[in-house]
């Protein structure tokens, strides 16, 4: 009788980043590339993803990619043309796009891994559920003493455009040790982290629902040890454009640009 053994966690590995690839196939590819049709983008692909998008999973599929390109500035070995659209699978045509540039400097830089969807139900309004997009660089500062959690961009379907929404740093680390002392080092001296994760009220303004951000709060020593965590909220409302979030309880940066990934 023969036996059946369960695959080696690697072999696992490979299927699943196999499975995930193929999702992104060279017609999606190309109505990336197509999305400007007097500018096709050039260059090879540095990073992508791309999922069924969820309320017409057999039609319409989400997909983001990063094109390199030649960069410019002290760290201009590299640059990257970033699209992010809603895609027809019927006519291979993108429906709704945003456009950004990406160009490398000492704490930014494109890896296969740096783009990912996020297709939780963000369910801005009647009708009008965001497309997510997280970016991770695969470049930081090991000296840091403060350092941004990869930030969470939220788009929103406007004509032929993605329109961008919302834009937050999904945590932070910072080794602010006082106004007397010089700033540390994060894992080298104490430092505090956060951990944020965002959630969708049922408050509205002007016919937008509310977001709300809560943040985990830990102070960390370099031994390893993890003081008690503290939880607090912030609220993000809508002006008119994009959420506003009120400011976090510490003085570390969180807000981001929502129409660029830098």
């Amino acid at each position: 009788m023969k036996s059946h053994r369960c695959p080696p966690i690697a072999l696992l590995l490979m299927i699943i980043q196999a499975q995930a690839s193929e999702q992104c196939s060279p017609e999606l590819e190309q109505a990336l590339r197509r999305v400007n049709a007097k500018a096709t983008i050039r260059g090879e692909v540095a990073s992508q993803d791309c999922r069924p998008w969820p309320t017409a999973p057999e039609r319409i599929t989400a997909a983001v990619m990063a094109f390199e390109k030649p960069g410019i500035g002290a760290y201009g070995d590299k640059a990257w043309d970033v699209v992010i659209a809603l895609v027809d699978l019927t006519k291979n045509e993108a429906l709704s796009s945003h456009r950004a540039t990406v160009n490398a400097d000492a704490t930014t830089y494109m890896g296969s891994s740096s783009l990912s969807l996020d297709l939780a139900p963000y369910l801005l309004r009647p009708g009008v559920r965001a497309l997510g997009l997280r970016f991770s660089s695969d470049r930081y500062n090991r000296e840091a003493h403060s350092r941004s959690g990869p930030p969470l961009r939220l788009y929103v379907q406007d004509g032929r455009r993605l329109r961008p929404v919302f834009c937050q740093d999904m945590g932070w680390q910072n080794a602010d040790l006082g106004q007397n002392a010089d700033l540390g080092v994060i894992g080298r001296d104490p430092w505090d982290e956060a951990t944020t994760t965002l959630s969708v009220t049922t408050r509205q303004t002007q016919d937008w629902h509310d977001l709300r951000l809560t943040d985990r709060v830990s102070r960390n020593l370099p031994d390893g040890t993890e003081i008690e965590p503290k939880v607090s909220h912030r609220a993000c409302r809508f002006d008119g454009k994009i959420f506003r979030c009120d400011p976090p309880s510490s003085s570390v940066q969180v807000a981001c640009n929502p129409a660029s990934l830098e």
